[in-house]
Order: C-alpha cells, then structure tokens, then sequence
C-alpha cells in the first residue's frame, strides 16, 4: 500500500537556477487541482545558501542534501528519490519545470505501469527529427512523446510506476542524457499509454 499517488522528485542546486525560478516551479506543484502527491527535494552536495521559505505551499514536501557531491546532471538525486519515495507513481520534475494545474488529474485517471504526456520545451527548434537548443524564449517546441525517441523526449514526461522503477534497478544510467536512453529502452519492453494532457513547460 502506496502513501501517494504521485512522489515528485526534484533536484536542486546552488546557484544553477534563481531562488524566484525555483518557487515559480514550486508554485506549479502548489497549484495542482489534484492534490495526493508528496515532493522530494534533494541538493547535491552541502548548499551555501538556505532552501527558499517553502511555508506557504500546502503540498507536503521533504528535503535534504547529500554529503557528497554527484554533478551527475541530478540523475543519482532521481535515483534516491525513487527509492525513499512513497508514491505510487514517480514524477521527475527539475526546479526550473513548471507542472500545468491538471497534469496530474489528467495522469490519474490512466492505468498502465508507463504513462506518457506531451510537454512543452521552451528555447528550442525543431530541425528535422531533431531537437535544437536557441536560448530564446520565443521558441517552443512541442513533445508528444510519441513514440518516444531519443533526444526527443524530456525526463518530465514519463510518469511510471515506482515498483517497476525499482525491478529495473532505479534510475541506473547517470549519463547526460540518460531519460531518453531509458525512457526508449523502457516503452520497447512494456506498453505506455499515452495520455492527451500537456503535463507542463520545461524551461
């Protein structure tokens, strides 16, 4: 028996993104119209300045930071969320995300042990099947994970069930770009289903 639907796994970093992104991205948890879900914060390494006043926020949320540093792109912070979450589903969300009010409303109501929203990812251009970084904020390309391919696919938009995460050992590859590597080797082995509703905006 799960604690939560949802466990989302953030990690956090110092001076990576500002203390008013984090809470914009923090916000968008807050606003969520569906509301079992815990948050789990996790900094990678000892911080130098205090996490910013999460008081406000109704959601429950833990946080701590690790004794050694991983500068692995915050893929060991994932990997420790999925094992010490309580949900019943993970959902990777990096601070500078921002989740839309009925994302997850909309991934309750699915089934399956794999779940597959489109997302939206700003500062980038399509070029041919591939994903092109611009840095201007104009630019929106839109991913509907389907089906999911690498580079094609951002770490936010699989949402999957925490015991099949854990048969699978975790999140086991550290490398950059390591969601879309998994997320491609995971919808071979098994069936997502993909559910209409944009889960949300990575920035």
């Amino acid at each position: 028996m799960t604690d939560y639907k949802f466990s989302i796994i953030c990690p956090h970093y110092d001076e990576v993104i500002s203390d008013e992104v984090f809470l914009e991205g923090m916000q968008s948890l807050d606003n969520s119209t569906y509301k079992d879900f815990e948050v789990l914060i996790y900094h990678d390494g000892p911080t130098h300045r205090p996490l910013p006043d999460l008081s406000k926020f109704s959601f429950k949320y833990s946080y701590r930071a690790t004794k050694k540093r991983y500068n692995d792109w915050g893929h060991s912070l994932r990997d420790l969320g999925i094992r010490e979450a309580k949900g019943e589903y993970i959902v990777h969300f990096n601070p500078d995300n921002l989740l839309y009010p009925k994302a997850l409303e909309a991934l309750a109501l699915c089934e399956r042990d794999i779940l597959i929203s489109p997302a939206i990812l700003e500062g980038t251009i399509r070029v041919g099947p591939y994903i092109q970084r611009t840095g201007e904020d104009n630019h929106r390309c839109l991913l509907d994970g389907y089906p999911p391919i690498f580079q094609n696919i951002d770490c936010m938009q699989l949402v999957m069930k925490r015991s099949l995460w854990l048969s699978k050992g975790g999140w086991y590859n550290k490398e950059e770009q390591s969601d879309g590597k998994m997320y491609e080797e995971f919808c071979k082995d098994y069936h997502p289903e993909y559910c209409a509703e944009i889960i949300g905006v990575h920035r």
